[in-house]
Order: C-alpha cells, then sequence, then structure tokens
C-alpha cells in the first residue's frame, strides 16, 4: 500500500502530537542558538530546555481545548437538527393519529363531497334541459309564426337563438317596420324577411355585411328561399371611425349613409372578435337616421363588452331609454324617451 507522510501525519496518534513536537524542537533550536551566541551557563540552558517540555504541554493543551470545542460546536448544531427532525416526525405522527381517529368524519366528509358534486351536477343538467326545452319552443313557435316550408339555416351559436329570433318576429308583427337595419348579417336576416313576407308587411331589410362571403352566401341562400326582393344584402367592409375619443373599425359610412327613418336596427355586428366595443359606434353614428318611434335592439348582452356598451349608450345618448330582456344570450330594447305629456 503506497500512503504518503503527508497522509501519515493527517490520520490518527501522530495528528494529536505534531505540533507540540514542532513546537519542543523548535524551542531548542532556539535554545542551541542562544546558547552558541551568548554563551551562558550550563545551568541556564539547562532551564531554558526544560522549557521546551512545558511549552510543548500548553500547545497540546491548547490543541485539545479547540477541537473539543470544534466537536461541542458540531455536537450543538447536530442537536438543532435533531430538535427539528423530532418535532417533524411528532407533527407527522399526530397528523397520522388524527386521520386515524377521525376516520368516521373523513368518511362522511368524502360521501357528503360526493353528494354535493352529484346535487350540483344534476342541477346543472336540469338547467341546460330547461335551456334546451325553450329554445325548442321558440323554434316550434317561430316556425308558426313565419310559416316555413323548407329548411332553415341553423340557430345558436355563433348565430341568433331561437328565443331572440321569436323576440324580433314578434316586433316586427306589431311595428310593422318600413325599414329594418341590422349590423352584421345571417340567420336572422332570413328570418325578418320570412316575417315581412308571411304576414304582407311593406317593409325591407338592409343587412351590413364586411366579408364577402358572407354577402354571396346570404343572397343565395335569400333567392333559394324567393326572399331576394325583400332584403338588400350590403357588402360594407370594415374603416376606422372615430367616436368620442375612441377609435373603432365599423361599417364603411358609404354604405349606410342614405338610410333614413329607420324602425327597427338590430345589432349583432361587428364580431367582439375586432376588439373592445366593437359595436359600440352603432348608436351614436346611426341615431340620427332612425325614426322618431324606432327600437334598437342589441344583442348578446350576456357578455360584459355589451353591457358596457349599452352603460355608454345610455351615458352619452340620454334621451333613450333601455330595457333588458332575459334570453339565452340575453338583449336590450332601447327607445327614445316619450315627450312628456304625449
Amino acid at each position: 500500500m503506497n500512503v504518503t507522510l503527508r497522509q501519515v501525519r493527517s490520520h490518527g496518534p501522530l495528528r494529536a502530537v505534531r505540533w507540540p513536537m514542532l513546537g519542543m524542537g523548535s524551542w531548542v533550536v532556539l535554545v542551541a542558538g542562544f546558547a552558541s551566541i551568548t554563551r551562558p551557563g550550563t545551568p541556564v540552558v539547562a532551564v531554558l530546555l526544560a522549557f521546551g517540555p512545558v511549552l510543548g504541554g500548553l500547545l497540546h493543551l491548547q490543541l485539545q481545548n479547540r477541537a473539543l470545542l470544534r466537536r461541542l460546536d458540531r455536537m450543538a448544531k447536530a442537536q438543532v437538527t435533531t430538535t427539528k427532525d423530532v418535532a417533524a416526525t411528532r407533527q407527522r405522527l399526530d397528523a397520522v393519529a388524527d386521520a386515524t381517529a377521525s376516520r368516521t368524519v373523513l368518511s362522511k366528509l368524502l360521501k357528503d363531497t360526493a353528494s354535493d358534486v352529484i346535487t350540483r351536477t344534476r342541477r346543472g343538467v336540469a338547467v341546460d334541459l330547461l335551456l334546451t326545452y325553450r329554445q325548442l319552443e321558440a323554434l316550434q313557435n317561430i316556425y308558426a309564426v313565419a310559416g316555413v316550408d323548407r329548411p332553415m339555416p341553423p340557430t345558436r351559436g355563433w348565430a341568433s337563438s331561437p328565443d331572440l329570433l321569436l323576440l324580433l318576429a314578434d316586433l316586427v308583427e306589431r311595428a310593422r317596420p318600413s325599414l329594418i337595419v341590422e349590423c352584421g348579417s345571417g340567420t336572422s336576416t332570413l328570418w325578418f324577411a320570412m316575417v315581412l313576407r308571411r304576414f304582407e308587411i311593406p317593409g325591407r331589410v338592409i343587412a351590413l355585411e364586411h366579408q364577402q362571403q358572407f354577402v354571396d352566401n346570404l343572397r343565395d341562400r335569400l333567392d333559394g328561399h324567393g326572399l331576394g326582393g325583400l332584403v338588400d344584402v350590403r357588402y360594407a367592409p370594415l374603416e376606422p371611425v372615430r367616436v368620442g375619443e375612441a377609435e373603432f373599425q365599423w361599417y364603411a359610412r358609404d354604405a349606410w349613409k342614405d338610410l333614413k327613418d329607420v324602425d327597427l336596427l338590430f345589432v349583432d355586428g361587428p364580431p367582439g372578435i375586432l376588439g373592445e366595443h366593437a359595436r359600440l359606434p352603432a348608436l351614436p353614428l346611426l341615431a340620427d337616421h332612425l325614426h322618431p318611434d324606432g327600437v334598437v335592439v342589441l344583442d348578446d348582452m350576456i357578455r360584459t363588452d355589451e353591457q358596457e356598451v349599452l352603460a355608454e349608450w345610455l351615458r352619452t345618448c340620454p334621451d333613450f331609454t333601455a330595457e333588458e330582456v332575459p334570453l339565452e344570450k340575453n338583449a336590450a330594447l332601447l327607445r327614445r324617451r316619450r315627450p312628456s305629456g304625449s
């Protein structure tokens, strides 16, 4: 085995006496040098040499004290760590004991939680079924009211829900509008024309649409139902408009600047994905184009964006009042305030 002198010195009993032996050797060298220079008597040299073991012993004692202090410090740190480990272990044991002792309580809690989840799920399903049932009722009613004799496009989702279509049909039947303007186009446009024809109302629908593909598709569908003569689907690309201090993307002015005496304004576009409050320009820009008794319908009031649009309309157009209608997506009806005494 190859073991160096340094390794031997750093291990075993030699480590404890290394520094005292070095101290005694250094002392002997110093005494020898002192004697060669000063030539003191033998008794003096003997006394000085006698101090060597004493010096070595003191040095050895000092080193032992330091080693003892280091061991005590390590022991103190180990005790702190042990104390923390014991406390943590005790907490875990207490938790286990509590869990074991309260197994009945835990079982009851799990059962109650499961029951609550089942109850909430049943309520959610019941609400959804009720909502769907009401939409089916509304769809059946709107089919009967409009005299539908061929397939119609799907409702709900991005399209208008049946309960909203039934509300719009009722407004058309009662008010018999001469001009209906729709911001956006789609299923509702077709239903407006169906109701106009069904009740022989001498009116027309103008739909503003910013996507040419939608314009072409809707025109084809209207022609398929024989309703092309009742609807003018206008391609209205979006352009920047300023309302107050804000700028929006809204339908090109050339597509709606000729409108007069609008009896029913249905605001269902532009889509909200274009930006915050995308539908806000509708009332500020078209208010002067409305008939004095005209009605404004704002769709998708279930969304915060449309709620904020309505609040801003009522703030900036104080001559209008609003009535919120509870529907699948909710809606708001706006009318001008009637003069006092009228």
